[in-house]
């Protein structure tokens, strides 16, 4: 299968595209960051994939950051819906899958509880109404798209929440985490074991939650990360994570839903594995994964 992969760069798109060329025997690859296509541009958009032949793209690409996304509204709409919605145009004619990556943050997040894929959305900001915006034009094109909803995203090729606050507290004394959000901590690497399954089966489409089991706020999710590290003798100075609630962060703009778990559930019946816990998929990043920086 001729996959082509858009926003390689990202933490996500780079950990898809080492496992696929793992697996050359099923799949080659073509692989686009930001420096190679510029989803600003529609002309290139055209120019790099009408040019090419594939059988399926994977859309990792995103502008991600929240307050940037309310500062340039325009370029968030570009790249989170009127990118996908041209891709999705040139997959129809070429007769290609396409599968675009969405977020947790299209739930309002105001109902406690984990939302399966037919929870109502309910947008909060301009990241989350471009990207919900993004999802519906590509089922727009094909309702035979998929829809691949991912949450709290950390891997081995750029740094997380998680990297941070584990430097953080090798040099800091005191570190703190937000206990008032929650969703589920979500491997890179899982997410393209799953997408590996899932480009094989084309029948799937739609909308459906790809996430690690089970839910945590930022600080259930450090305090986690801190005890593994303190197991596998890693040095740190901080011995806690102080809690601290999301109103407290004034640095935030942009609105922030609060309860946006997600069932996967549906996700385990199709690809018939037992989805990891967030906890056991963290404990092998960290164990496995990660690169103690000096």
């Amino acid at each position: 299968m001729r996959v082509l992969v858009v926003g390689s760069g990202g933490r996500l798109g780079a950990a898809v595209v080492r496992h696929l060329r793992e697996l050359p025997a099923r799949f080659r690859v073509v692989a686009y960051d930001h420096k190679a296509m510029d989803l600003l541009r529609p002309g290139q958009i055209d120019d790099h994939l009408e040019g090419i032949q594939f059988d399926a793209l994977i859309n990792c690409a995103a502008l991600t950051s929240l307050e940037v996304c309310e500062d340039r509204p325009e370029d968030a709409s570009q790249i989170n819906c009127h990118a996908p919605e041209q891709m999705a145009f040139i997959c129809l004619r070429k007769k290609a899958r396409m599968i675009q990556i969405s977020t947790d943050y299209v739930y309002d997040g105001s109902v406690p509880g984990q939302k399966t894929e037919e929870s109502p959305t309910g947008p909060l900001g301009t990241y989350a109404r471009t990207k919900l915006a993004g999802d519906e034009a590509v089922l727009a094109v094909s309702a035979n798209f998929l829809i691949a909803r991912v949450s709290w995203v950390f891997g081995p090729d750029r740094p997380s929440f998680v990297d941070q606050l584990l430097l953080q507290a090798r040099t800091h004394d005191h570190v703190e985490a937000i206990a008032d959000k929650f969703s589920t901590p979500t491997s890179a690497l899982d997410l393209a074991r799953w997408l590996a399954l899932l480009l094989e089966q084309p029948e799937v489409a739609g909308v459906l939650n790809l996430c690690n089991t089970g839910t945590a706020s930022w600080h259930t999710y450090a305090s986690y990360a801190l005890e593994v590290a303190r197991e596998l003798g890693w040095p740190q100075r901080a011995v806690s994570v102080v809690p601290t609630n999301l109103a407290d962060i004034k640095s935030f703009r942009s609105p922030r839903p609060i309860h946006t778990s997600m069932d996967c559930g549906k996700l385990s019946r199709i690809i018939s594995r037992e989805i990891p816990s967030w906890r056991d998929a963290l404990r092998e990043y960290l164990t496995t994964y990660y690169v103690l920086s000096s």
